[in-house]
């Protein structure tokens, strides 16, 4: 009888045998990947000696198999590997998964479990010819009760190394779950990818780097499920939704289409699911979010626990709690296959529990989306509320959709402000100005002045967005403000002001900062309570307050606050675009005072938060390229800026496209490849003025910055003095402290004493190392220079370090004092060749105190080249080889080739001889 059964057809149970010789990469994995420590963790679990094993447990998708299969690749030639692979049809029958196995034994070895146990021993034993056997069951909670007991059974009796891998151990069969539990088993969570997994997996299995907004819009979609994430990567690829450019793959002007593999994907997915557990999850997807009470009282609270527990829906901490789709795209995919039929009789189940009470007043968006599915009518007040919601989550499609349902002349100028800012949010401003026309002409003067008002302000957003009408959007603010003040709206004196004045005066600081008048700012804010951050308006205002006291001066200050702006903005449900925009203004403020490691580290922090792009901006698309640009990582920076740069082109709301352009062309400067660097300065010359004061600076100085290293250095300079010059008359003190920071390192030794002026008038570490840098000029102190090198380098500025370190090497050299000119040397070359320049390295070192002649004598002379073979090679006499290499000791001081060779290291080959 068992024979019969044990005779099972291919694919109900699978056991394969592999020796070291047959498993793929024969002991090492063949390509580079990601989770090496966890593939590291499992074979110190299977080799150390200790225990009998490691159960590797993850989601369906979250590759385990893959996991154990790149450990098993380590093994050596010591082990034997022997797969068993477990299936929903194998787990029905005896011995299913063992059954190719226990076929080769002899038919009275199967008459007790004590029988099987040792013909399988005997068996592993033979194969194995001496070396340890690793049986490695995949999906082991598909193992039948007989098939748990004998592998748990051959673990605990030493004949083998279990590496198992499961869904979750409640499953996985009490014998196994009992190694575990005496810490015999290792346990290894295979939890979803983090963002930074999700794009190295990607950039691996692609090549090229993916744009931080293409890889978060498919890090989003898929869950950080490793099986999904591939899938619908291959699927976006093929249908042009992610592009290629060049090395960069970048989101274009579609959003991510979920069809195809992926919806077949997700079905098989909730095919897993109960009858009572898939319910749950189709009703949530339709109605986006329930009370838990109410969810309670239509589905079993089991069901709902196990849900729960596999992290696919999540429960809020709000009163009361509220319940949702972990993932709102999976959620999304859900309610767009649910058949008709099947979501109107949910919402009638629904609707039966509710008995009088209005179903959307539990809900938002999706909810109202789904009752016009379902052909409800939906009330104006509801679908009001949506469209406000659907444009605070940047969902412009949906609160178009909704305002359209509202009737006649209901809420004229409200829905006009939800239909205008929808029409923004998809960059057709000249859209949102027809609906504004249209509202105001339709309505004539018989707008109350709260509506009148929210029609102005966003016509003044509208002109603060267009280089064709900069005065526009202060005089409509000034006109509100009158309006206001003649209503007495305004507020009286001394009082605080009222929500609409409120909002005209958050509006005048944003179009000030915008514009670059922070004394405006700072006049508005002058007795706001940094404390006080409770509402969105306030933390705007204290947003804007941060970038004011930087630019002006007050970096320290304006850090401290910006820290806490940041707090105060992730305990309040903020709109996407008002987070957006703090977070961006906090990026720059950490950029614009050289605090680039804390930069990386909110950088890295926010990105793993499940925001969607929309709540991080074109900020979180460029800052962790210039960042990498400063600290002197130029292959990342220019992969980073590169994919910035398409990405912006395709979608740009923070208006920071020729901030990207700018700081990519400079990273290919220090790079040394000026041809690229020249396009892409001809492209920023080219573009638009829509950005901030601010991100003009900062963009400014890029372009300038990179035109000084590729040949025109003369006129950057001068360029750099005159825009010192005008921030510092305009109280930048911070911007005006970046430009003359340049000048001073590219050698203007007489910009000194004004950087020493200007440096005592900002705080913070950028403006400290500006100061020594001056002293350090003013003396030429090439050991003041230095060590204010090696600081900047220690605080993440390589690019600031080896400007210093140049000044070092040639007041050192002036000075005669040959200890610290061969430090400064080596420091410099040390930075030079981080850049990987072949402009810089040797010859860069060398440059500003040799002649070109000199300096090629020197190289080949310090690569141990004979006086007369330079000689030959360079045409001219040994005799002025010989005066040449006087004149390179005298002016490097040193006394022998040896010491030559001591400075100069860089091979021949990397430097522009000549």
């Amino acid at each position: 009888m068992f024979q019969q059964e044990a005779g099972l057809p291919a694919g109900i149970g699978r056991t394969d045998v592999m020796s070291a010789a047959q498993r793929p990469g024969k002991g090492r994995p063949e390509k580079h990947y990601t989770r090496h420590k966890t593939v590291e963790d499992v074979v110190a679990a299977l080799t150390s000696g200790s225990g009998c094993g490691a159960v590797i447990v993850g989601e369906h998708g979250a590759g385990k198999s893959f996991i154990a299969q790149r450990a098993l690749e380590l093994l050596g030639d010591d082990y034997l590997v022997v797969q068993v692979r477990g299936s929903s049809i194998s787990s029905k029958l005896p011995y299913g998964a063992l059954s190719v196995l226990l076929n080769e034994l002899d038919a009275s070895h199967l008459e007790h479990p004590l029988m099987v146990l040792r013909g399988l021993t005997q068996l592993l034993h033979t194969r194995a010819q001496g070396r340890s056997v690793v049986l490695f069951v995949d999906n082991a909670h598909d193992l039948d009760e007989l098939s748990t007991m004998m592998v748990a059974q051959l673990c605990a009796g030493g004949h083998v190394l279990l590496l198992a891998a499961c869904v979750d151990l409640p499953n996985l069969g009490s014998d196994i779950m009992g190694l575990w539990k005496d810490d015999l088993l290792r346990r290894v969570d295979l939890g979803p990818f983090d963002f930074r997994e999700t794009a190295d997996s990607l950039a691996q299995e692609y090549g090229g780097h993916f744009s931080h907004t293409a890889a978060r819009a498919l890090w989003n979609a898929s869950g950080g499920n490793a099986l999904f994430l591939h899938s619908l990567a291959r699927e976006q690829i093929k249908l042009g939704t992610i592009v290629r450019h060049e090395d960069s793959w970048v989101l274009g002007d579609k959003p991510v289409a979920l069809a195809g593999e992926i919806r077949d994907v997700l079905k098989a997915r909730l095919n897993r699911l109960s009858p009572g557990q898939r319910d749950v999850f189709e009703l949530l997807s339709l109605a986006g979010a329930l009370p838990l009470q109410t969810l309670m009282s239509v589905s079993r609270a089991q069901d709902i626990d196990t849900l729960q527990e596999r992290a696919l829906i999540r429960v809020s901490h709000d009163h009361p709690p509220m319940v949702s789709i972990a993932n709102p795209v999976t959620a999304g995919i859900v309610a767009s296959v649910v058949p008709p039929g099947r979501s109107a009789e949910l919402r009638r189940r629904l609707g039966a529990v509710l008995q009088d009470q209005d179903l959307d007043e539990f809900t938002g968006s999706t909810a109202v989306a789904w009752a016009l599915d379902c052909g409800e009518e939906v009330d104006p007040r509801l679908a009001l509320a949506a469209a406000r919601a659907a444009n605070k989550a940047s969902d412009p499609q949906s609160a178009l959709r909704f305002a359209r349902e509202i009737a006649g002349g209901q809420k004229l100028a409200e829905v006009a402000v939800e239909s205008a800012r929808a029409f923004i949010a998809l960059h057709n401003d000249d859209a949102a100005r027809r609906i504004l026309a249209d509202v105001e002409h339709r309505a004539g003067e018989g707008l109350p002045l709260d509506e009148w008002a929210s029609l102005q302000l966003l016509w003044a957003e509208l002109d603060r967005r267009s280089p064709a009408a900069p005065t526009s959007a202060l005089a409509r603010l000034q006109e509100i403000e009158l309006r206001l003040t003649v209503s007495g709206d305004a507020g009286d004196a001394g009082a605080a002001p009222g929500p609409l004045a409120e909002r005209v005066r958050l509006a005048y600081a944003e179009l000030a900062a915008f514009q670059g008048r922070y004394g405006d700012v700072l006049q508005m804010f002058e007795d706001a309570d940094a404390n006080d951050l409770g509402s969105e308006a306030k933390i705007i205002a204290a947003s804007l307050l941060c970038e004011a006291k930087a630019v002006t001066g007050d970096v320290l200050g304006a850090v401290g606050l910006g820290r806490q702006v940041i707090l105060a903005a992730g305990t309040l449900d903020l709109s996407d675009t008002s987070i957006r925009e703090i977070r961006g203004r906090f990026l720059l403020l950490l950029l614009l005072s050289a605090k680039f490691r804390e930069a990386a580290d909110f950088l890295a922090d926010t990105s793993e938060s499940w925001d969607q792009q929309a709540r991080l901006g074109g900020m979180f698309e460029i800052g962790q390229g210039i960042v990498d640009l400063h600290r002197g990582h130029l292959t990342v920076a220019v992969q980073r800026l590169q994919s910035g740069v398409w990405q912006l082109s395709v979608h740009d709301p923070d208006a920071v496209a020729g901030l990207a352009t700018a700081a990519c062309a400079y990273a290919f400067a220090l790079q040394g490849d000026e041809d690229k660097a020249g396009a892409l300065l001809v492209d920023v010359e080219g573009q638009q003025p829509r950005a901030s004061w601010l991100v003009n600076r900062i963009t400014r100085y890029f372009e300038l910055s990179a035109k000084a290293e590729i040949g025109q250095k003369t006129e950057a300079l001068r360029a750099l003095k005159l825009e010192a010059d005008i921030d510092t008359d305009a109280s930048a003190l911070a911007t005006g402290l970046q430009f003359l920071s340049a000048v001073a390192r590219l050698g203007d030794r007489q910009a000194s004493q004004k950087l020493s002026d200007l440096a005592d008038q900002v705080t913070g570490h950028f403006a400290g190392l500006c100061s020594r840098l001056a002293e350090g000029l003013a003396d030429a102190d090439s050991e003041e220079l230095l060590a204010t090198s090696k600081d900047a380098d220690a605080a993440g500025h390589a690019v600031f370090a080896r400007d210093v370190t140049r000044k070092a090497v040639s007041c050192a050299n002036d000075a005669g004092n040959r200890i610290s000119l061969r430090m400064a040397q080596r420091t410099q070359q040390s930075l030079e060749d981080r850049f990987g320049n072949p402009r810089n390295g040797v010859l860069s070192l060398l440059t500003s105190t040799l002649t070109a002649r000199e300096s090629e004598v020197a190289v080949r002379a310090a690569a141990g080249t004979s006086n007369r073979k330079i000689a030959d090679e360079m045409h001219v006499s040994v005799r002025t080889v010989e005066g040449h290499l006087y004149q390179v000791y005298a002016k490097l001081h040193v006394a022998s080739r040896s010491e030559l060779k001591d400075v100069i290291s860089g091979p021949v080959e990397h430097a522009r001889l000549g």
